[in-house]
């Protein structure tokens, strides 16, 4: 397969494990129960985001960075694909592992906020739920689509200028006789300008 080929293909993944990542760090990361004596047990789910913002906030940046690939011209779209690594890698880093104190400080807030918290005695045991590593392998996936930018960016097609600014279009020449200036005008310029 021809590295043009790849130019779709790596865009829309890089926009789908994006959107992944996002909606694996909106999902419950960690569950518990909290009994206290004559109170009915209350469940209590930590979200990702609730364990550590940054992380829905990095994914929303890899799919910024998938849009960025569709405008961007070659030079930039390296650029764009060595940001995406960085953000990826760094969403990997500060990941709140399950039984890791992040997790365990989240729920620990959150269960402080809740009314059947009675004490640190009433929060059950903590279970972990796979969202951790779908929005890490996300992560990691969007390293490897960063180097696949980065390695094919050069190979793969850009915008056309008819989606350039308007000032960047050359000026035609101006007017001169009376059917310049109706030309000018037929084509969307203004003569006296």
């Amino acid at each position: 397969m021809s590295p043009r080929r790849l130019y779709g293909p790596v865009v829309l993944a890089t926009l789908a494990v994006g959107g992944l990542a996002f909606f694996a760090a909106s999902r419950a990361w960690a569950t518990t129960t909290l009994s206290s004596d004559g109170l009915p047990p209350t469940d209590l789910q930590v979200t990702g985001t609730d364990a550590e913002p940054l992380v829905s906030a990095l994914a929303l940046v890899v799919v910024t960075a998938a849009l960025a690939v569709l405008a961007a011209g070659p030079r930039l779209r390296r650029v764009v694909g060595v940001l995406l690594i960085l953000v990826a890698g760094l969403a990997i880093v500060v990941a709140p592992r399950p039984g890791s104190g992040g997790i365990d400080r989240a729920v620990s807030s959150a269960a402080e906020e809740s009314p059947a918290f009675t004490g640190p005695e009433s929060i059950g045991a903590i279970s972990s739920t796979p969202w951790y590593f779908v929005a890490v392998l996300a992560f990691v996936l969007a390293v490897l689509l960063g180097a696949a930018i980065v390695r094919w960016a050069p190979s793969w097609p850009t915008m056309s200028s008819r989606y350039d600014a308007p000032g960047a279009a050359p000026r035609a020449a101006e007017p001169t006789s009376g059917t310049d200036l109706w030309k000018a005008m037929d084509e969307g310029r203004d003569p006296t300008e």
